[in-house]
């Protein structure tokens, strides 16, 4: 989640009272040897595991598990669910679900995520977990010494979150402020902020007035923001619940408050930066996570918890958005020099500095083609009306120009050129040879296409421009570009020039392949974005595969064991191996880099699979999605993987689209519609659609309306669908939100 635990000054809470949400983390597998014989380890937290803090608690608790011995042992993980569930009845049943459920099970060491988790634990252990130590996180020092004293092995790592270090900073930033806006919810949790606030604030002797916006309707507070102006600054730990009765993610709540706001805005939360925020004082949820793995890792070994010698708190160091500071024209003179500036992005030439070397060697190398080819066109116009009589100025010519001239004479079947390809040195008159020789000396995938174009050019008495591979004595390929015409004055012949273009088909290969490496390292970028997804699609089947695999074990334990029942848990067990392994197989193939290799697709069976990709990523940024699929199924030719990149880019940009609104409306469609010969992937969102304007602009490579967006997705999107022979156009809705829509040709039999 976004928010902490509650504020400092809260006082402890009683049996029955209602539970706040705090955050919590997730604890990966862990350890073996030793270990492995142990109870396990419990992670108790308060609220949902897919929010922000969460995710970032869970990658620290992950890595430090990892890097102990005990990767192995058994891992449990149980949820308070606040705030959705709460109360005194809630309460005594779940702790009566957990004495039921580990009462032959008892952890080694319990996690407990926020003040929330540990006030629950102190008065139910003595009924379940009598003498297991405890690991408190995530929970701020003066709420702490509420609760003191704890038991002897309940220990951990306090948290401070220090909003008067980041109110100072905030005004440092921006001198000259006159109003400080402090902005806080309705519910329980925000109101204890509010006091805290209310109580704290004045005795900082701050010169500028502090305005308190507290419990108001969301709508109205977008409004009150919207007026501010300069002279004035936001502070806010966000809400959960506004004066509506309205629930937000405080994440989400803030990001609208960034949006509409006229003034720069401060929180305590580290995962509120990128979400529109300037900055703040705040403490890392990944040190957070990597510290209680830690001391739970010392406690598996056996140490004792009074023994263990812990820091007073995670630190917490000064952050802020560079692209905030752009925003606010922050002087950076004025962030303090120990401050963490996350978002700020290299210089154009720092990072594209080896690509603008390629493009401008590939440029200089075209210019000189050009220029090579304009001379010898200007040079072939004077000498046409008498080849023989200007054949020595010819000569002088094509040495300047480093040209081979070449005749043909097919009805004698003799062939002359003078030879430049294997040095610099004086163009040498080589000896006549018949056509079938001059074939010889190209490379065999070439052959036929330059016997091909000269007999042809003959026949019809045209000009003829091709370039093909020619292989030198030595083994050495290199790329030659032969211009001739046909003459019948003398007989027929073609006379014409070649000109080794070697270093310019180089350079065109090496940008290909720099193309198709950039178009792999969007779509293994854009997988990142999708890791909750990944790991949500791989924990079902593997959860299917332990719970199959206890009922088996529970059943081997029977006097008489029912073999078609174990058969069918086998079976089960099995499916979803298989199923997870096609997840894996999928990625892997997402993951892998290679050539367009063409192959038959049912387009409605790709959508399924990549809405199964990101479905976890969509329910987490709460997005609804619809799908309508032609009723047979569209069948093109195409490249699974990089169909895939477009369809992810759209769906993800989609989401994106509709970040700034309800995420009551936020709702995405996606359908498949065959129409005559072609069929077309249609992408709807429901967002704030894209300027009129800009509309001609979207798929410009570098050309972005993110803040964070460096413009290269659509441009790839659009380049992947081309190589396809199809198109991809976008247009705004008529009542809100954009549509994509790819057109591609249906497969034809035979």
């Amino acid at each position: 989640m976004t928010a902490g635990p509650r504020p400092a000054s809260a006082a402890p809470r009683t049996r029955g009272r209602t539970l706040r949400v705090v955050f919590a983390g997730m604890l990966g597998l862990a350890a073996t040897g030793a270990a492995t014989a142990a109870g396990g380890v419990l992670v108790l937290y308060s609220n949902d595991r897919l929010l922000p803090a969460n995710i970032e608690i869970d990658r620290g608790l992950r890595d430090a598990i990892a890097s102990s011995a005990h990767a192995g042992i058994d891992q449990y993980t149980e949820f308070l669910d606040q705030p959705a569930f709460s109360g005194a009845e809630y309460e005594r049943a779940f702790a009566s679900y957990l004495d039921t459920k580990y009462r032959t099970r008892t952890p080694s060491v319990i996690l407990v995520a926020g003040g929330d988790a540990l006030e629950f634990l102190l008065r139910h252990r003595a009924r379940t977990f009598v003498g297991v130590p405890a690991v408190h996180l995530g929970i701020d020092i003066a709420q702490l010494q509420s609760l003191q004293p704890l038991p002897a092995d309940v220990v951990g790592v306090a948290v401070e979150y220090d909003y008067a270090r980041t109110v100072g900073m905030a005004l440092r930033l921006h001198p000259g402020v006159e109003r400080l806006v402090v902005i806080t919810g309705a519910s329980d949790w925000d109101r204890e902020w509010e006091a805290l606030l209310r109580a704290g604030l004045p005795r900082l002797g701050l010169a500028p007035r502090i305005e308190y916006l507290a419990g108001l309707p969301s709508g109205e507070l977008l409004a009150r923001v919207a007026d501010l102006g300069r002279g004035d600054v936001v502070y806010t730990p966000s809400y959960f619940e506004d004066g509506a009765g309205k629930s937000f993610i405080p994440r989400d709540a803030v990001a609208r408050i960034a949006a509409a706001s006229g003034a720069p805005v401060y929180a305590p939360y580290s995962t509120f930066l990128g979400a529109g925020i300037a900055g703040g004082f705040m403490s890392s949820y990944v040190d957070i996570g990597r510290q209680a793995g830690q001391v739970a890792a010392a406690l598996l070994s056996g140490a004792a918890p009074s023994g263990l010698r812990l820091p007073p708190s995670v630190p917490a160091v000064a952050q802020v958005d560079w692209r905030q500071v752009l925003r606010w024209k922050v002087d950076p003179e004025r962030i303090p020099q120990d401050a963490v500036v996350l978002f700020r992005e290299p210089t154009f030439w720092q990072a594209n500095r080896s690509k603008v070397l390629a493009f401008a060697a590939v440029i200089a190398l075209q210019a000189v083609l050009i220029v090579a080819l304009l001379v010898e066109r200007r040079l072939r116009q004077r000498t046409a009306s008498a080849l023989a009589e200007s054949e020595l100025r010819m000569s002088l010519a094509a040495r300047a120009a480093r040209l081979s001239m070449w005749i043909w004479d097919a009805a004698r079947d003799r062939f002359w050129t003078t030879n430049r390809l294997a040095g610099d040195g004086e163009p040498a008159a080589a000896a006549p040879m018949r056509f079938d020789q001059v074939l010889a000396s190209v490379h065999p995938a070439d052959r036929a296409a330059l016997d091909s174009a000269a007999r042809g050019a003959l026949a019809r008495g045209e000009e003829f421009d091709i370039e093909y591979r020619a292989l030198l004595p030595d083994g050495e390929e290199r790329w030659i570009a032969a211009r001739g015409r046909a003459e019948r004055e003398d007989g027929e012949r073609l006379v014409g020039v070649a000109l080794d273009v070697t270093p310019r088909k180089s350079a065109e290969l090496q940008a290909a392949k720099d193309r198709a490496a950039l178009t792999h390292m969007t779509r293994v970028s854009m997988l990142g974005q999708l890791s909750a997804s990944i790991a949500h699609q791989l924990n079902q089947p593997l959860a299917a595969i332990l719970g199959n695999a206890e009922a088996a074990r529970q059943m081997l334990r029977r006097p008489d064991v029912d073999v078609a029942e174990l058969g069918a848990i086998c079976d089960d067990i099995i499916s979803e191996d298989q199923r997870a392994a096609d997840v894996i197989r999928r990625l892997g193939a997402l993951y892998k880099r290679g050539e367009l290799r063409l192959a038959v697709l049912d387009l409605n069976q790709l959508v399924s699979e990549t809405l199964d990709l990101v479905r976890t990523e969509l329910d987490t940024r709460h997005v609804e999605v619809a799908v309508a699929l032609a009723s047979a199924p569209p069948v093109v030719d195409g490249e699974r993987v990089q169909l895939q990149q477009v369809l992810l880019n759209l769906i993800l940009n989609g989401a994106d689209a509709m970040r700034a609104i309800d995420p009551a409306q936020r709702r995405l469609l996606i359908g498949t519609e065959v129409d005559g010969a072609t069929v077309s992937v249609s992408v709807v969102d429901r967002g704030t659609g894209i300027a009129p304007d800009d509309l001609k602009s979207v798929f410009d490579p570098f050309w972005s309306t993110k803040a964070d967006g460096i413009g290269i997705g659509l441009a790839i999107c659009q380049s992947i669908v081309s190589a396809h022979r199809g198109t991809l156009d976008v247009a705004n809705n008529a009542d809100a939100g954009a549509t994509f829509r790819m057109v591609l040709p249906l497969r034809r039999d035979g």
